[in-house]
């Protein structure tokens, strides 16, 4: 019988051969794909011996540290490192590969380019054996831009507290609710606190008057219905100890996310200011009504002349109205002679010189009659130290002034009296004469018969009496009667006139 024909069987030998060759076969496909995968991975990756020899790296690895690949194959990658970051890690890598630790770690690291840039990667490691030698596998991403971000964030967050912190001005930040996040060292002194958990997470309003608070809750108000906020605005605080200051106080509003969660303010202490600001209204009410209810003219020049401000008595005193006298010159109511006095006290005070306070001037109100004032002046100077207004107080002494002259004309008449009776021959006869006329008036004829004298003697003293105005006389039909004079105001009953009797 034929038998049928069987395949021919490979030796055992043969078919090793054919298996280790596909397995090759295998391996040099997946070492192809493991490095296309490598070479073409944005991640810088690199492979360094446990000396800290760079073995092998990708493209992406050598463009990341800005090295040239043979200056850094077979080199130390401490050569990467900056001189302040170099012993650290090397500290850390020799503690690394002697631990036998296979476990992946994940970290920062800081290195330097060949021409001197700064460079930031996000680096992980693993421990690999390779045909039993240990290996340190390296991934690696370029953070430097986002680090230097992270940086300048810092920095800006660190000039932001000193500047927060050691600021002169009260800082402070709260929530729209109104408590306080955050208040700097000048904020707790001014509300005489030493520590922060006194006032933060505390209601502003514990330490605003209700006023001001009132206010801050408008500000409020606008906040959220996206009004605008006026800058600034002065607040009234309330100190632990209960004293009251004042605050002049700018907002910003702080965002997350395009929403409002608090503001930011920045207060200074105007307290010396609102003090001086209400005392000078107050001030300045006072000298209002002292201006208007003095009992004296008072008014305020420009250095021209011009009328700026006369209360109530001026206007009598003139006799005119506000509009008739604001805004125009003083001279129109000067007579010539004080027109002058006060051109050359003006032109005194612009030069410089000094300037007497009084001087009497003569005023004509505006019915013609003239009245006689006593003025006192007070410079008033701006910033430059130049006279800007001149400020006065006029006192009406006409009725002093006329007292004084009818006494001067007095004193003279009794001096011409006492010559003309005491000093002179005939002056008791004199002295009878105005005694008899000081009771009615008499003719010549009548005098001589009372007296029991001589007409020619009786018309001799009435003759002398009449030459220095100390008696008049008018006709009476066909003779002269003699009274008096007007102007005589001496009394005619002093001894002096009749000591002699």
């Amino acid at each position: 019988m034929v038998q049928p024909f069987q395949p021919f069987e490979k030796p055992e030998k043969s078919r090793l051969e054919e298996l280790l060759l596909e397995q090759q076969e295998k391996s040099t496909i997946s070492d192809k794909y493991l490095r296309a995968i490598i070479e073409s991975s944005l991640d810088g990756i690199a492979v360094v011996d446990i000396q800290g020899n760079i073995e092998f790296g990708n493209d992406s690895f050598f463009n990341m540290v800005g090295w040239p690949k043979e200056e850094l194959l077979g080199k130390s990658f401490s050569k990467m490192l900056t001189d302040d970051t170099r012993q650290l890690y090397l500290k850390i890598w020799s503690e690394y590969h002697n631990s036998n630790v296979n476990t992946e770690k994940i970290g920062e690291a800081e290195i330097i380019t060949k021409d001197g840039e700064i460079r930031y990667l996000l680096k992980s490691r693993v421990m690999i054996v390779i045909n039993g030698v240990k290996k340190i596998l390296f991934f690696a991403k370029d953070i430097t831009e986002k680090k230097k971000l992270e940086l300048k964030l810092k920095e800006s967050e660190a000039r932001y507290r000193e500047l927060f912190e050691n600021a002169l001005d009260p800082m402070y930040t709260h929530d729209m609710r109104g408590f306080f996040m955050s208040i700097n060292k000048a904020g707790l002194e001014q509300l005489g606190c030493r520590e922060n958990d006194e006032v933060i997470g505390t209601d502003i309003s514990k330490w605003l008057t209700k006023e001001s608070y009132k206010l801050v809750e408008e500000r409020f108000k606008k906040i959220y219905s996206g009004e605008p906020l006026d800058q600034p605005v002065i607040i009234e605080v309330i100190c632990k100890n209960g004293d009251h200051k004042w605050g002049e106080v700018r907002t910003n509003l702080i965002r997350k996310r395009d929403k409002i969660i608090g503001t930011y303010g920045i207060a200074r202490d105007v307290t010396d200011k609102v003090i001086l600001e209400k005392q000078l209204r107050e001030s300045e009410a006072k000298y209002r009504d002292l201006f208007e209810n003095a009992q004296d003219t008072m008014y305020v020049i420009d250095t021209e002349g011009c009328i700026l401000k006369m209360n109530e008595v001026g206007l009598q005193t003139l006799g005119c109205t506000a509009g008739e006298v604001i805004g125009n010159n003083i001279s129109e109511w000067l007579t010539p002679d004080s027109l002058k006095t006060v051109v050359e006290r003006r032109k005194k005070l612009i030069n410089g010189e000094k300037v007497n306070q009084t001087a009497i001037l003569e005023i004509v109100r505006k019915d013609g009659e003239h009245r006689w004032v006593e003025i006192k002046t007070r410079e008033i100077k701006d910033g430059g130290k130049r006279t800007k207004e001149i400020h006065g107080i006029a006192r009406d002494i006409t009725e002093n002034r006329l007292l004084k002259q009818e006494l001067k004309k007095s004193t003279k008449q009794q001096k011409l009296l006492c010559y003309l009776i005491n000093g002179t021959r005939g002056g008791k006869s004199r002295a009878l004469i105005l005694k008899h006329l000081t009771d009615r008036s008499y003719n010549a004829h009548q005098l001589a018969t009372v007296m029991n004298m001589d007409y020619k003697t009786i018309r001799h003293h009435l003759n002398v009496l009449i030459k220095n105005g100390i008696i008049g006389k008018d006709k009476n039909g066909y003779s002269d009667l003699y009274y008096i004079s007007n102007d005589m105001e001496v009394d005619l009953n002093q001894e002096l006139l009749y000591d002699k009797s």
